[in-house]
C-alpha cells in the first residue's frame, strides 16, 4: 500500500560534518581491510561498506576502482556484498557496469542474485545487461530469478524486452518472483501494457503482496481501463486491507474512467481500516474532483494515531491545493506532532494548500533540516526551495547541508541554496 517514506523521532547529535569525517576515516580502513588475507575480515569490511554506499554515505570519488577490483575476490560474500554496494552507489559507479554484470554468470547463485539486483542501481546505463538478466528470469534458483525481475524492474523502460519474459514469470511458484516480476512491468510501464490480463489474473494469487503489488503495476502500464477498472473495483473488496488500499490508489490513476468504480470507493470510505480510508478518499477526489465529499475522512485521518496515516492524509490534502483551505487549521495542528516527518509533510502540504503560509512554515522545515533521517533533512530542504526569498532565515542550515556526505540530502540542499537566493 502507498505510504509516505518517512518515520523518524531522532534528531541527529554531533553535527553533519562530524559524521562525515568518520565516515571517511572509515571507508579507508575498510577499503585497506578488503586487501587482507583473512576472509572473515573481508567480508565485514564488504558488507559494511554496503551498508555506507547503501545509506548515502559513501564518496564515490576513488571507490569505485577499488570496489571493481573486489569483485574479483575468491570469497562469494565479498563478491556479492560488493557488487550491491556498487549497485547502491547508482550510476556514480556506472563504470562498474561489466564488471558486474560478469557476475551474473558467477558459480554462486548467491554472487548472481546479487549481482542481478545491483545492476538495477545503475538504471539505464544497465541497457547492456538486459539480455542477460532476462536469462536469470529462468535461473534454478528462486532468488536469482527473483533478483533478476528486481533489477529488470529498477533499468526502467529501456528494459521493455524483458517485458514477455516478465509476464511468463508472474506465474513462477515462488511468491517473491512472482511479486517482483510485477512490480518490474510496473517499471517498464507503458511498454509492459501487455500484461494488463496477466496483472489482472493475479487478483487470485495466495500472497497479499502480489495481489497489492498486481494493483500497484496496472496503475502504471496504461492499462485498458476496460480491463484495469473491473479487476480494481473486485480487488477493493480483498480480505488484506493492504490490497484494498494498493487497488483504491491505482484506480485514482484512471480518472475519469474509474467512475464506474465509484459506489465501491465510496464504500471504502467507512473501511475498517484507517489507511484505506484515507487510500478511498484519494480516489474518489481524483475520480470526481469533489473535496466536500472526502474532507471528512481526510480529517479524521490527521488525527489518527498512526503517523503514517496522518501523513497520508496531510499529502492528499496538499495535492487538492486550494480546494483543501478548509482543512488548513487541522493541518497546521501537525506542526507540532510528536513525529518529525509528520510535521516536516504537514509544511509541504500546508504550502501547497496555501503558499502565503511559507513564512510561518520556515522554522518547522528549517528544524528539519537537523533530522537524524535523511528522507526527512531532503524533504524539508526541498520545501524551502519552493518557498524561495522568503525562507532566506533558513540560508546558513542550507549551506552547511550542502557540505553532508549524503549524495541526496547534498543535492536536495544545494538547489534549495540556490532558490532561496533567488538564483
Amino acid at each position: 500500500m502507498r505510504r509516505v517514506a518517512w518515520l523518524v523521532v531522532v534528531v541527529a547529535v554531533g553535527g553533519v560534518g562530524a559524521a562525515d569525517r568518520r565516515a571517511d576515516g572509515e571507508l579507508k580502513a575498510l577499503v585497506a581491510d578488503l586487501k587482507k588475507p583473512d576472509a572473515e575480515t573481508r567480508r565485514k569490511a564488504a558488507q559494511a561498506i554496503s551498508d555506507l554506499c547503501k545509506d548515502g554515505d559513501a564518496d564515490p570519488d576513488g571507490l569505485v576502482p577499488d570496489l571493481v577490483a573486489a569483485l574479483k575476490d575468491k570469497d562469494p560474500i565479498v563478491r556479492g556484498e560488493i557488487a550491491e554496494a556498487l549497485g547502491f552507489l547508482g550510476p556514480d559507479a556506472k563504470a562498474a557496469t561489466p564488471a558486474v554484470q560478469g557476475l551474473l554468470k558467477d558459480d554462486a547463485p548467491e554472487v548472481r542474485a546479487r549481482a542481478a539486483f545491483a545492476l538495477g542501481g545503475f538504471g539505464e546505463d544497465a541497457k547492456g545487461a538486459v539480455p542477460d538478466l532476462i536469462l536469470l528470469l529462468k535461473d534454478k534458483d528462486a532468488q536469482v530469478r527473483a533478483s533478476a525481475a528486481a533489477g529488470l524492474g529498477e533499468v526502467g523502460p529501456v528494459a521493455k524486452a524483458a517485458a514477455p519474459g516478465l509476464i511468463a514469470a508472474l506465474k513462477d511458484k515462488d511468491p517473491e518472483v512472482r511479486l517482483n516480476a510485477a512490480a518490474a512491468l510496473g517499471g517498464i510501464g507503458k511498454d509492459a501494457k501487455a500484461a494488463e490480463k496477466a496483472l489482472a489474473g493475479l487478483f487470485k494469487d495466495a500472497d497479499e503482496g502480489v495481489r497489492g503489488q498486481a494493483a500497484v503495476s496496472l496503475g502504471k502500464i496504461d492499462a485498458d481501463p476496460q480491463v484495469a477498472v473491473p479487476a480494481l473495483t473486485a480487488a477493493l473488496a480483498d480480505k488484506h486491507p493492504g490490497v484494498r488500499g494498493d487497488a483504491a490508489h491505482a484506480l485514482a490513476r484512471f480518472k475519469d474512467d474509474a467512475k464506474p468504480a465509484l459506489p465501491a470507493l465510496t464504500k471504502l470510505l467507512k473501511d475498517p481500516d484507517h489507511a484505506v480510508r484515507v487510500y478511498a478518499a484519494d480516489a474518489v477526489y481524483e475520480v470526481t474532483e469533489d473535496a466536500k465529499s472526502v474532507m471528512p475522512v481526510l480529517l479524521d485521518g490527521l488525527k489518527n494515531d498512526d503517523p503514517f496515516v496522518r501523513g497520508d492524509a496531510a499529502h492528499t490534502l496538499g495535492e487538492m491545493g486550494v480546494k483543501a483551505k478548509a482543512a488548513v487549521p487541522a493541518m497546521k495542528a501537525l506542526l507540532k506532532d510528536e513525529n518529525h516527518g509528520v510535521r516536516v509533510h504537514a509544511a509541504e502540504s500546508l504550502y501547497k494548500v496555501d503558499p502565503k503560509l511559507g513564512p510561518e512554515l520556515v522554522p518547522v522545515l528549517t528544524d528539519g533540516l537537523k533530522n537524524e533521517d535523511k528522507t526527512v533533512r531532503a524533504e524539508a530542504a526541498e520545501v524551502l526551495g519552493r518557498i524561495g526569498p522568503t525562507a532566506r532565515a533558513a540560508l546558513p542550515d542550507l549551506q552547511a547541508l550542502a557540505k553532508e556526505r549524503n549524495k541526496t540530502v547534498r543535492a536536495a540542499a544545494a538547489e534549495a541554496v540556490k532558490l532561496v537566493q533567488g538564483k
